[in-house]
This record gives C-alpha cells, structure tokens and sequence, in this order.
C-alpha cells in the first residue's frame, strides 16, 4: 500500500475507535445517572416505613434508661401543713390527715432527688419507691416555694442511678420528649410529646411575677407527674413537670416544666444551704411598653423602665441603702443592658438580677433623657418582704371632672394625702371611677390611682390633667405614671394610644 492508503485506513480505525469509546462512556454516564436518580426514591420510600419504627425504638430506648431514676412519691400531712394542693390524692376519715402523690427524679447517686415544692412542702412524712419497688423513708433537704423546687434525700443501701441533666436551653420548639412520672400514683407512666413553647413565663401561669420561665410541652402531664422529669431523646433531664394549664384539674393539652438549667442552680443551693439566696437591686419596674418607648424616644419596646426606686430596706432587722439608690438610679430611667445582654421586659431583668450571686458587681445600660449611660453596682440580698402596703385611701373630696374619651372621672388629691418613704411628695389627681369596658379599663387603671404625670408632665391638678389631656392627638402614645396604694409595687407605669 502506498503511505497515503497507509494514513487513510489509519484514519478511519482511529474514527471507529473514538466513537466506540465514546457510546461506552455515554453509557455508562446513563447507567449511573439511572441509579441516583432512582435510588434515592427507593431509599426515601424505606426510609419513611422505617421511620416510625425507628422513632419507636427511640422512645423504648429513652424510656429504658431514665425508668431507673425516676421515683414515685407519696406524702402524709397532719395538722396544719400545707402540702399537695393540685396535685395530691387524699383520703382518710379526717380531715387533718391529708395523703398525696407525686414524683421525682434521682440527680445524685448518693441518694438526692429533685421534686416539686408543692408536692413534698408541709408533709410529716415521705415515703419514696425506686423502680424496683423498693421504698425508703426520706428526709427533705430544703424547698424552695418561689420556683416550686425541692430536695429530699433518701439512704438508700446501694448507688443509685443518678440521671443526666442536659442543656435546656439547646431545645427547640418541635424537639421531641417524654414525661416520666406517677399521674394519679400510677408509677413509671411514659407520655410523649413535643417542646410546644419556650420561654412562658411564670404570670401566664400563676397570674404573679417569678424568677423562671417554663418549657411548654404537649405531652401529657397530670397530678401526680408533678416533680417528674421532662426527658429529650438523648435521655438527659432537659425540665422539671411543674405545673398543667387545666380548666378541669387534669390533663387538657398543656403542661409546662421548669428547665434543667434554672433547676439545677436552685438544687445546688438548696443542696448546700437549705434555702435558696436570691440577688436584689432594690428598684421595681414596668414593662416597656410600644407607647412608652415613643414617648421617650426608644428604637423599640424592650427593657425595663423604673417606677420606685426606695432609698433604703430592711436586710435583717437593720435598715440599709438599696443598691439601686446607691448606683443613683432614678424613676423614668429605662434598664436596657443587664451584663452585657438584651433585656426583654422587666420580669428578665427580675430574673436576671435574682440569680446573680450576692456582693457581685454588675454592668447597667439605661437610657435616660435620650442618652445611653452605664452604671455599675453592686448586687445586694433580696429580703422576704421589700415594700410594705400603703396607708389606707382616705375619702375622695373636691370637685370631681371627667375625661370622657379614656372613661374615667379625676379629682384633686385630698389636702393631706397619705405618705410613705417611697412617696415623700406624692402629688397628682385622683382616678375617682374607671367606667367598664373603657380604654381606662383596657390599660388596668383602677380608681383610687393617683396619675402623677401625662407623658413626663407632672400633673398636680385636675386642670393640669385635662390640659395635658387636651394636646394629645388621636393615635398618640400616652404614658402616665401612677401611684396606687395598697399594692406591694405602688408606683407603676400605664400606656394606652389615644383614640
């Protein structure tokens, strides 16, 4: 052949030869492509009719390793003690005898458990059974009513398997939980359920401030799982079962527990002390309200703006400076910043300060006359009682006007108005009748208050109301300042807008 035929056959097998490799890798392109995309389906498809099974096993498997810590409480109270209420089952003849049941979760394997307040408080005598059946006679350690905690101790003849406490605050809403527990003494009963809600705070529940917020849960919590443990699917304790939003007395969809983190701190101090030392400021606060936060210029409504601030309080029979006034607090000042962080609302800012420990030195940021300052000051001891009740109202007299647009009728202030240390100088008019279903009513003034200023304007008299009224326009923010006796916070702070 001749080296041109020579290059052309060449030619044509090298053409053969790229086209042959080239369907080979197509095909095998198609081939892999086939198998991830229908692969995954298949997957899926089995993994969906395994996942119930596998959630299941989760639930067995949670279930099997917290049975061992979790106890079964039962109470006997005589006399006078106040003990179980909500929660307990009584019976007996008399009705000085009173019995109740309830739960609790071993977190020391010395033989401390952790249980509520309300269940074991007042009792003469506690009777604790394990999971094995076997039952001891325990001794209480320290309650703490503020929070619903307690601590009881058992001496038990062998260790005990102590649980494991985990974060509260890594849950979610969603997460899945069980309640562990003794509703109506039925020991070792297993609910499910999800984290529903975080961070309820205590007056949704009890209609008073506290120092904790609760977890909210869907699994089912009823008397006698109060103290019980509210577990995640890592098996660790993330919550207390304290407390069930109820229009019957058991189980209506809603429970709530306190969270293993803010449970563990009052434990170490009831374990230690008996009691739990909470810190104080000396200062009560209002909630900032979106009104409050126009009036006094504020990028939003957060924080805690301050309505009494008392110079002094009684700390064990002797009469000491707040620490408030010795940081140089003042009324109107709105706390933004505690240690650094974002304050919420005042009920934070109460439970911020009451779990810092006593003599620490903390970090204010406030905001007052439109600048933002810092204070320092140190935490002192919150007494049991910080301000006593006021006086008793003395007869409404003088000419009475009304502000029909709010609902409600004002009058001056009696020629000599009650005082107090906290009101040296109380001026201001008097809400003489708050009409029903009014904006009065919506905002919570009540007669008898005594409106001290309309949006930082004194008003010392019923014609220093009305005109301070008379500027305001319809959608404008109102702020008043109000004193009401016989409150244990008599100075307040009250928002509405204008209608």
């Amino acid at each position: 052949m001749s080296p041109n035929e020579i290059l052309t056959a060449y030619r044509k097998r090298l053409q053969r030869a790229t086209i042959a490799a080239t369907a080979s890798i197509c095909l095998s392109i198609g081939l892999a492509a086939g198998f991830f995309l229908s692969g995954p389906s298949n997957r899926n498809i089995v993994g969906a009719r395994d996942l119930p099974e596998e959630l299941s096993s989760s639930f067995v498997e949670v279930a099997r390793q917290i049975e061992a810590s979790v106890v079964n409480i039962s109470t006997v109270a005589t006399g006078a003690g106040q003990q179980g209420a909500g929660n307990g089952i009584y019976s007996g003849e008399h009705v000085e005898t009173r019995r109740g049941v309830g739960s609790g979760v071993i977190v020391d394997e010395s033989g401390f458990i952790l249980t509520n307040h309300h269940v074991v408080g007042g009792a003469d005598r506690i009777r604790v059974k394990l999971s094995d059946g076997t039952e001891y006679t325990a001794v209480r350690v320290g309650n703490d009513p503020e929070t619903d905690l307690a601590v009881i101790k058992i001496d038990a003849k062998t260790r005990l398997r102590a649980a494991r406490l985990g974060d509260s605050d890594k849950a979610r809403v969603g997460d899945w939980v069980l309640a562990i527990g003794s509703p109506f003494g039925l020991d070792q009963t297993v609910t499910a359920g999800i984290i529903s809600a975080r961070d309820r705070e205590a007056t949704d529940l009890r209609n008073r401030p506290s120092y904790q917020y609760f977890l909210q849960t869907d699994a089912a919590i009823n008397r006698g799982n109060s103290g019980g443990p509210l577990i995640n699917l890592a098996g660790e304790v993330i919550g207390i079962n304290s407390a069930i939003a109820t229009s019957t007395g058991d189980y209506n969809g809603i429970g709530f527990a306190l969270p293993s983190n803010e449970a563990l701190a009052i434990y170490r101090q009831l374990k230690t002390r008996g009691r739990v030392v909470r810190g104080f400021l000396g200062v009560v606060t209002d909630p900032v309200t979106p009104q409050i936060a126009r009036v006094y210029g504020l990028a939003a409504a957060r924080g805690a703006i301050v309505s009494i601030v008392p110079d002094t309080y009684e700390l064990d029979g002797r009469e000491i400076p707040t620490p408030a006034a010795t940081a140089g607090l003042q009324v109107g000042d709105v706390l933004l910043e505690y240690r650094g962080e974002l304050l919420r609302n005042n009920l934070d800012l109460t439970r911020r300060i009451a779990a810092t420990p006593v003599g620490e030195s903390v970090e204010l940021s406030l905001w007052r006359a439109g600048q933002i300052l810092k204070v320092r000051t140190p935490i002192g001891r919150r007494p049991s009682s910080i301000i006593g009740a006021p006086e008793e109202a003395r007869s409404l007299s003088g000419e009475t006007r009304v502000a029909k647009t709010l609902g409600i009728e004002i009058a001056p202030l009696p020629a000599a108005p009650p005082r107090d240390s906290a009101t040296p100088n109380l001026r201001g008019v008097v809400v003489a009748k708050v009409d029903a279903a009014s904006i009065a009513e919506d905002a919570e003034l009540r007669r008898d208050d005594i409106i001290e200023s309309v949006n930082r304007a004194p008003v010392a008299t019923p014609l220093q109301f009305r005109r301070a009224m008379e500027r305001l326009q319809p959608g404008d923010p109102v702020v008043m300042q109000v004193f009401r006796r016989r409150s244990s916070t008599p100075r307040r702070f009250v928002s509405f807008t204008m209608p």
